[in-house]
Formats: structure tokens, C-alpha cells, sequence
């Protein structure tokens, strides 16, 4: 997907700011919708420069936060080699990790989306025991605040059940966001939405993303495939640590907040599929 910020930009310029004056080649990469992104050579060295949107420092340090607590943790996320602004813009510049990502893989091999999907979610489970660093963790439900003020019943009931919340939350954990050799994970891309909070908002995202949202995004022919996966993730997840338990108010939660971010990004019969399935768990409560 082509990012939406300025496509002026001028990356030997950024990387000058950064202090790398000398580089080989830079090519615009994919990314998401929200930053720019650039594969940056210099000598035998590969690099990501990562620049944010004016007015987005806050964005940019909690990524820096949440990559440098999951670092430790000996996760694979991009290394920081520096950090700066140019024209008001923060930007990143960090290790180019190899790998596909998972949604490219799985396009490649769709005969190993269990494997794929069962390495998808040990990864994730693995985060889910990486405590968030303090910055993160001074607004333990920030996330419930994703709801606005439409649902203040359901946002009440994940303040009563949502504790202890103080795990590192990716809150963005899907195919796109995350990158594999086929042996392994080699990467967790993206960290906008990190938060701290109980790996059970994590998980139930990711479950919407897998099984409500995406089937009905991708092509027929893939829809098997995209189940198979989304069923490797869930013992994945499960086998190494993850838990599914008392999952309804998080199930509403996901939906409702899926609504709010997809509301002019999907076709009305889309919309309505997501709802129908976030008023079944609103109803369950």
C-alpha cells in the first residue's frame, strides 16, 4: 500500500539530517498509510528510513519505546541506528530485516499457511510476555480509549476485567505487519499502535483482522488459505503461552474499534459483516 504523506519528500536529504551524508541507493518501499518508508544502501549495509508526518514526535518515540523493550526481549525488530527531524517530520533510520513478509509468503507458498500461521502466533505470544517499558505502561488503558465515546458500557466492563494490563501491546499484529523466511519470523514491522495493556486486546484484534475482516477482503481462491492460517496462529498462540480465555468483551471491543478505523475504508455490506459480528459479542454481554 502507497503511503499518504508528501511524496516530495526528499530522502538524501533526510539521511543528510540523520548525519549518513554519503549513500549508494535509496528506493521507496511499500509500507503502510502512514509514514514513508525508503530502502536505503550504503556499502554492504541496508537500511529502512522511516519518516512520520509532521506534528508526530509522540508517534515516533513510542515506536522507539516499544522496538527498544521488544529488542531486549529478543524479538525480531528493526534496530535504531539514529534518530532526528527534518522540516518538522520525525524520522527513523533502522536495520532493513530480510524476510517476506507474511502475507507475500503466503502468497508464494499457500501450502505452508499452518506453518506459517503457527509461527505468526508463537511470535506473538512471545511479545505478549515482554512487559511494557513505562512510558507506555503510565496509560494502561489507553487502547480502551480507541472506542470513543459511542460504547461507555463495554469500556467500563474492559476496565473491570482488563487487569493486570501491563503487557507490550502491538495493536497492529496482521500478514502485512510482519516478516518470515518460511523458517522463522524475522521481523515485527510498524509499531504505531503499541500500547500497554492485556495481551487478550492484542490477540482479539489480530482475531478480527484474520477471521472477519480479511475473508471478505481477499479473493474467494484465498479464503481457505487465510482460514488455515488464522487457524496455525490460534495454536500457535495457544501451544506457546497465549490465552483465549473470557474473551467476549475483547471480541466486541476489536469489532467496535474496526468499525470506527474502517468506516470509509470498506463497502457497506463489509461494514455491515463486522457489525453483525461485534453486536453477537455486545449481545453476549
Amino acid at each position: 500500500m502507497a503511503s499518504d504523506v508528501d511524496d516530495e519528500l526528499d530522502p538524501r536529504l533526510i539521511l543528510a539530517a540523520l548525519g549518513m551524508a554519503r549513500v549508494d541507493a535509496v528506493e521507496r518501499a511499500e509500507g503502510g498509510s502512514d509514514s514513508a518508508i525508503w530502502r536505503v544502501e550504503v556499502a554492504s549495509a541496508v537500511y529502512a528510513l522511516r519518516v512520520f508526518r509532521p506534528g508526530e514526535q509522540e508517534d515516533c518515540d513510542r515506536e522507539r519505546v516499544a522496538m527498544s523493550a521488544a529488542s531486549v526481549a529478543r524479538l525480531p525488530v528493526p534496530r535504531l541506528h539514529s534518530a532526528g527531524s527534518w522540516r518538522e517530520r520525525p524520522a527513523l533510520l533502522l536495520d532493513w530485516l530480510p524476510g517476506l513478509t507474511v502475507y507475500e509468503a503466503l502468497r508464494q507458498r499457500p501450502e505452508q499457511a499452518a506453518q506459517l500461521g503457527a509461527l505468526f502466533g508463537e511470535a506473538q505470544a512471545r511479545l505478549h510476555t515482554v512487559a511494557a517499558p513505562a512510558a507506555l505502561a503510565a496509560r494502561p488503558d489507553g487502547w480502551i480509549a480507541w472506542l470513543g465515546p459511542d460504547e461507555p458500557a463495554l469500556a467500563e466492563r474492559l476496565r473491570a476485567s482488563a487487569y493486570p494490563g501491563d503487557a507490550l501491546l502491538h495493536l497492529d499484529y496482521h500478514p502485512l505487519n510482519v516478516l518470515t523466511d518460511g523458517e522463522r519470523i524475522t521481523g515485527i514491522l510498524d509499531w504505531r499502535n503499541v500500547a500497554a495493556g492485556p495481551p487478550r486486546a492484542d490477540a482479539a484484534r489480530t482475531h478480527a483482522i484474520l477471521r472477519v475482516d480479511g475473508p471478505h477482503i481477499v479473493a474467494p481462491r484465498v479464503r481457505a488459505i487465510l482460514e488455515t492460517f488464522a487457524n496455525g496462529w490460534q495454536t500457535g498462540y495457544l501451544q506457546n503461552g497465549g490465552s483465549l480465555d473470557d474473551m467476549a468483551p475483547f471480541y466486541a471491543w476489536a469489532g467496535a474499534t474496526m468499525l470506527r478505523d474502517l468506516a470509509s475504508k470498506r463497502s457497506p455490506d463489509g461494514l455491515a459483516r463486522i457489525r453483525v459480528w461485534t453486536d453477537g459479542w455486545l449481545a453476549k454481554l
